[in-house]
């Protein structure tokens, strides 16, 4: 397995079997901050993938094999199955959707009396549902307290720039725009619920261009936030270009290193080895 830019595993747990696709093998579930993934003990070609390809840049095409992202599972329970390895017991129940397409995923683990398996994977799914800002674009949310933008766990404000006038609208809306180092937000001064999130994981492009209103600030959004396009405009020209090259410069680095917002502690971790070896004692 090998992970994407800011990904990071959290948990692997041996001894489980995906009772619905390959029921009678036993496996590893891994779970990192978007995904799970399973995979046999017996052979790495049977595992839990859907397989795309991916147009090259210079070479042939590269598969890519990914596991079941958390923003398409739509439920979690806790079920009787029945298990060749284990007879009828409690599994793990995932409903996922991906576009028209709804997916079953059974797991069971073969480890009796541990709730490992049950707990890391609701618990993981929980901390994604709840950090959303962090990823989706958000339209009229509670971003903003007195002006003041409530800022998101390891989120730093950057450039805070008065006088921005978003065109979304005929006329145009006076307000703040906020530069941080996960997304960019804008407020209307007037109203602070009249706002946009816009997560640079979600940012296609950043550009300067022509407006009925002049130069303009205009940052467009992935098919999968909507496809915006929102615009800004900035007074004078060197302020919108010191804007704009900071959005760019933030997106840039975001691109590097992805701050996905799933926060996780892990808990009894072995001790390393260095910790654990006792010297030899002569007597």
């Amino acid at each position: 397995m090998q992970c994407r830019p800011g990904e990071e595993l959290i948990d692997s747990i041996n001894s489980v079997e995906d009772t619905k696709g390959n029921n009678g093998q036993r496996g590893s579930l891994s779970m990192t901050n978007l995904r799970i993934m399973w995979k046999s003990h017996r052979s790495d070609k049977v595992n839990l993938s859907k397989s795309c390809t991916v147009p090259p840049r210079r070479s042939l095409p590269v598969t890519v094999f990914t596991g079941i992202g958390y923003s398409t599972i739509q439920t979690i329970s806790i079920r009787t199955a029945e298990s060749l390895l284990r007879g009828k017991t409690q599994a793990l129940f995932l409903v996922a959707r991906n576009g028209k397409q709804r997916y079953e995923f059974i797991f069971t683990s073969l480890v009796k009396s541990s709730p490992r398996l049950f707990t890391t994977v609701q618990a993981v799914f929980r901390a994604f549902e709840t950090s959303k800002l962090y990823r989706d674009l958000k339209l009229r949310g509670a971003l903003i307290r007195h002006g003041a933008l409530l800022q998101l766990p390891d989120e730093e404000v950057f450039l805070r720039q008065t006088g921005v006038w978003n065109l979304s609208a005929e006329q145009g809306n006076l307000g703040t725009l906020f530069v941080t180092n996960v997304r960019v937000v804008w407020h209307a001064d007037l109203a602070e619920n009249f706002n946009v999130s816009i997560p640079y994981l979600q940012i296609t492009s950043i550009a300067v261009r022509d407006s009925r209103f002049g130069k303009a600030l205009v940052i467009n959004t992935s098919s999968r936030s909507g496809n915006y396009t929102l615009g800004f405009k900035i007074d004078p020209p060197e302020k919108l270009q010191e804007v704009t090259q900071s959005v760019t410069s933030m997106h840039k680095t975001y691109a590097l290193r992805p701050v996905f917002g799933v926060k996780f502690t892990i808990e009894n971790k072995a001790a390393p080895l260095e910790a654990r070896t006792v010297a030899k004692v002569y007597v």
